[in-house]
């Protein structure tokens, strides 16, 4: 801002008075607020000491102690560290050019360095009255009480104030002669509990000895001092602290003793912060002030000597409300028009805010035609927790992840972030395909935006179920405060939810020796567990079974031997041996199931030469028995395949037992399925009618090689000695499976058959 037109504009002249010391540039702050000088000085031109004295007729006086608070004013440090200077127009050693349209004040900046070497800056400061004085006018600073009121001068036709003619006692000319007479409680000896009031009358001087600044200044008659001061009293007006100075000053005009009220009241409550807001509470009338009828004029709030529109104050969300009886200012925690420092104590992010909230009240009453009140209470909220906010603004339809954390006030910057494990500067993320920059907003603060595409490497994927995905980005924002140099890590998370996921496909095709099965990926690499024929894939399963792996960029490949743990044999018949594999994905998180089952039929001359092959169904064996205990002849040949009913062999013409006859020039392979369990201590015998379990097979071959084809059916499902019986030549279906057909051909042998 430029300082030269800043001061035109307020009409404050700041001069110096001597070549003690040029005035740096910038060093010093200054403005006209209201009803005070304000004086800032920088704090990076503080020295190892520093004060302010004023200056005037009667000498120099340093700002100082109790001096300060009774003669009208308040030295503090801002968050920034700047040292600030208010001083009421009405303070001690304040000049009144002008009655009551013009005020200056001689103050001298003292700065000295560690040797005690005293450097010091003289400025005259010089303010109009911009708005005119209001009869009567409170004001409650941090450090102390303020009244005064327009001086009256019979006759007056202005309420609250009296006169007596001729005068009872004999008063000297000027405030030597004034007398102020305090109401105090009388206390009773119950804690707390007053017995009614008493009058105390002192002279002037003896009101200045304890602490009150009683004088008249232009038109005005005032009233100063600091809290606590002897004869003030507190009071709860509406559950709301405050202190009293209930005070009547009698003074002499000319002939006439005249009485001013001169009672001041101030809240002490401090503001107090609820949930995400600080609030500061005060009564809406204040009773001991206000003498009904009275009518309230409205309360507003300014920060930092400057009132606030209404649509200011909306816009930065501060909140005027009455509730019984009281007026509460709300103002968010972090609003623009205070100062927000950070903090970082054991990993945790905290803030602290300073607002220079003030408000000013009106009313009418039967006493006063018009009476302002002034209360400064700047706010102090210090190491507040706070959680840095993750804002998600990702726009799904761009399939970006936008990611914002913050409001940071200035003393925060990013260094930068760990994205997947990776450490990336601000230099780095064009370079990796992320987009990071740091984004303003009106009130000073600001936030860091992250942006990566949802095909990042960095976003991880995870199926939800039915065809819908979420994709997850973390990062870690690498943060850095000033100038303490505090680092803060905060960790954040967006995620968003999609049906776009193409699944897995299952295919699958017969070839000479078995059946291919093909798993087309879709467009999501995830966790799926792979099962053919009901046993999960993994190395130790190919290995054994013989399975055949192909891998490509788009599928992949499982070739399934035909005579393989993994294939399901469903029928024996003329056509030849029909089986099918299923594949099966089962998904680890979610246990959706995908579900393919390929079925082929191998005909009789595509089988294998010189093997019979044998399908044993028990289903109506009784008592029942378990196939997977059945072998033939030879007990070491078991069968290749079972399941709860049958049991599948597959077998050379010269193994297992099988035995060889050749009769009318017919070759004759017979064997036998026999029900042999072993038998373990724990287990129970079988029964003899189990042990009794017969079903012979084979088949028959022409010498000359000419192929004939018959099929036979055993006689009995029972567990009883069976022989071969020929049957009419057809094949014998049951709800679409093959069953129990005998097989007699030209080298390639397939039979069906049950007990």
């Amino acid at each position: 801002m430029d300082h030269t037109k800043m001061l035109c504009f307020i009409w404050l002249c700041i001069v110096p008075i001597s070549d003690s010391k040029s005035i740096p540039i910038g060093m010093f702050r200054t403005e006209c607020q209201d009803r005070h000088f304000w004086l800032a000085v920088r704090s990076n031109v503080l020295g190892y000491t520093f004060r302010f004295d004023v200056e005037d007729d009667h000498g120099v006086r340093t700002i100082t102690g109790p001096w300060a608070a009774e003669c009208g004013y308040t030295v503090v440090r801002d968050l920034l560290g700047d040292l600030v200077l208010r001083a009421s127009y009405l303070a001690c050693n304040v000049e009144n050019q002008q009655v009551d349209s013009e005020f200056q004040l001689l103050v001298w900046f003292v700065n000295a360095d560690v040797h005690n070497e005293e450097t010091s800056y003289p400025l005259l400061l010089t303010c109009p009255l911009q708005q005119p004085w209001s009869p009567r006018e409170i004001v409650c600073e941090e450090t102390y009480m303020e009244v005064s009121v327009l001086k009256p001068t019979p006759p007056d036709h202005q309420k609250g104030t009296e006169w007596m003619n001729p005068a009872p006692v004999s008063l000297e000319e000027g405030v030597s002669g004034w007398r102020v007479v305090f109401h105090v409680p009388v206390m009773s000896q119950e804690p707390g509990e007053a017995r009614g009031m008493r009058e105390e009358t002192v002279p002037v001087e003896v009101a200045h000895l304890l602490g009150y600044r009683i004088n008249s200044r232009g038109s005005r008659i005032l009233l100063r001092c600091p809290y606590g001061s002897r004869l003030s009293y507190p009071v709860q007006v509406n559950g709301i602290e405050m202190e009293l100075v209930s005070a009547t000053v009698f003074y002499k005009h000319q002939w006439t003793l005249l009485r001013v009220d001169t009672s001041v009241a101030c809240t002490t409550r401090k503001a107090s912060v609820e949930g995400t807001h600080i609030v500061w509470t005060f009564p809406h009338a204040v009773s001991p002030l206000v003498q009904p009828p009275a009518t309230d004029r409205g309360v507003r709030v300014g920060v930092g000597g400057q009132y606030l529109s209404s649509c200011m104050a909306q816009q930065r969300g501060y909140q005027v409300q009455e509730l019984s009886g009281r007026v509460q200012i709300q103002v968010p925690f972090g609003a623009e028009g205070g100062l927000v420092k950070s903090h970082v104590i054991d990993g945790e992010y905290l803030q602290s805010y300073f607002l220079d909230l003030f408000y000013l009240q009106e009313w009418e009453d039967a006493q006063w035609s018009l009476t302002q009140q002034r209360s400064f209470r700047p706010v102090s909220v210090l190491r507040q927790p706070h959680t840095p906010r993750v804002i998600n603004s990702t726009v799904v339809s761009e399939g970006v992840f936008s990611m914002a954390l913050g409001l940071f006030p200035p003393d925060v910057s990013l260094v930068n972030v760990t994205v997947a494990g990776e450490t990336v500067s601000w230099s780095k993320a064009d370079g990796l395909g992320l987009g990071l920059s740091q984004v303003p907003f009106p009130n000073g603060s600001h936030a860091f935006l992250l942006q990566a595409p949802f095909s990042h490497p960095a976003v991880s994927q995870q199926y939800l179920g039915d065809r819908r995905r979420r994709y997850t980005l973390s990062v870690v924002f690498n943060l850095l405060v000033s100038p303490e140099a505090e680092l803060y890590r905060h960790p954040a998370t967006v995620e968003t939810d999609l049906q776009d996921v193409v699944l897995p496909s299952l295919a699958g095709e017969c070839m000479a020796r078995g059946v291919k099965l093909l798993l087309h990926y879709g467009n999501m690499d995830t966790d799926w567990a792979v099962y053919v024929g009901g046993e999960r894939l993994d190395w130790d399963v190919v290995q054994v079974e013989g399975y055949n792996l192909v891998a490509q960029k788009d599928q992949f490949g499982v070739d399934v031997p035909l005579y393989s743990q993994g294939m399901t044999y469903e029928g024996l018949g003329m056509e030849g041996l029909l089986v099918s594999v299923q594949l099966s994905l089962s998904h680890l998180d979610t246990g959706e199931n995908i579900t393919y089952r390929q079925r082929c039929l191998f005909p009789v001359q595509e089988l294998l030469d010189g093997r019979i092959i044998v399908l044993v169904d028990t289903s109506a064996v009784s008592p029942p028995i378990d196939p997977e205990w059945t072998s033939l002849l030879n007990p070491s040949c078991r069968p290749l395949h079972t399941n709860l009913t049958r049991a599948l062999f597959s077998f050379s013409i010269d193994t297992c037992g099988t035995i060889k006859t050749l009769k009318d020039n017919e070759l004759s392979y017979a064997n036998e399925v026999r029900y042999t369990p072993a038998v373990l201590p724990h287990m129970t015998p079988p029964s003899i009618h189990q042990l009794s379990f017969r079903v012979p097979v084979g088949c028959v071959h022409p010498v000359d090689g000419q192929p004939t084809l018959s099929i036979y059916e055993s006689q009995s499902h029972t567990p009883s000695p069976a022989s071969f019986r020929p049957r009419k030549r057809r094949a014998l279906r049951t709800e679409g499976h093959w069953k129990r057909p005998l097989v007699r051909g030209q080298k390639m042998h397939i039979a069906e058959t049950g007990g």
